[in-house]
């Protein structure tokens, strides 16, 4: 019994051990009809490194017709209607703009750029994920070496951007990141309300 407590100890501390060593990434990501991404991804102090691409389907590819959208307040657990409602409380929404402020902060980015065009297809709806999105927009501009320009379009459902950049990540810090945010008393109401809501 102390044997196995002894290596699930061990297991346990280098996998801790790993999640620490800091991560490179440098990317490309664009979506202006079709998406487009290279990843570059260095480990362990350079010792492993890897490179993704998803390029862009052949131009005259026919792309899916797009799915007709719920009305807002119905539809699936995981429809944009329910984003939405969670996206209603204040203190959800102040929650995950300090979310995305320490993701950023602990992702020491260097040099980021991006360029995006939203919109959800209904005045209303693209009017309250703006009232998200904007604060955050107003926030990067802060930001060191940072070029930041997203712009809503309240007439017609489109999401477009391409952003480049590159990154340091500490895996263990993301995650504890997640784990606060998720377990959080702003998040944890934010889902017991709209699941009331929807029962």
């Amino acid at each position: 019994m102390m044997a196995a407590l002894a290596v699930l100890g061990a297991v346990l501390g280098l996998l801790l051990l790993l999640l620490a060593v800091p991560v490179g990434v440098e990317f490309r990501l664009r979506r202006v009809g079709a998406f487009d991404a290279r990843v570059t991804i260095r480990w362990l102090f350079g010792l492993v490194r890897l490179r993704a691409g998803w390029p862009m389907p052949a131009a005259g590819a026919r792309r899916p017709a797009p799915a007709r959208r719920a009305k807002p307040g119905h539809g699936p657990r995981g429809s944009p209607g329910r984003a939405l409602r969670l996206f209603g409380d204040a203190a959800f929404r102040r929650r995950v703009v300090r979310l995305v402020r320490d993701l950023v902060a602990a992702a020491r980015l260097r040099d980021l750029s991006l360029h995006a065009r939203l919109g959800l297809g209904d005045p209303a709806d693209t009017g309250r994920l703006w009232a998200l999105i904007g604060p955050l927009n107003a926030a990067a501009q802060g930001l060191a070496r940072c070029e930041l320009r997203v712009e809503p379009d309240f007439g017609d459902p489109v999401f477009e951007f391409d952003a480049r950049g590159a990154a340091l990540l500490v895996p263990l810090r993301l995650l504890a990141l997640g784990v606060a945010f998720v377990l959080s008393p702003a998040t944890l109401r934010a889902w017991r309300a709209v699941g009331a809501a929807d029962g």
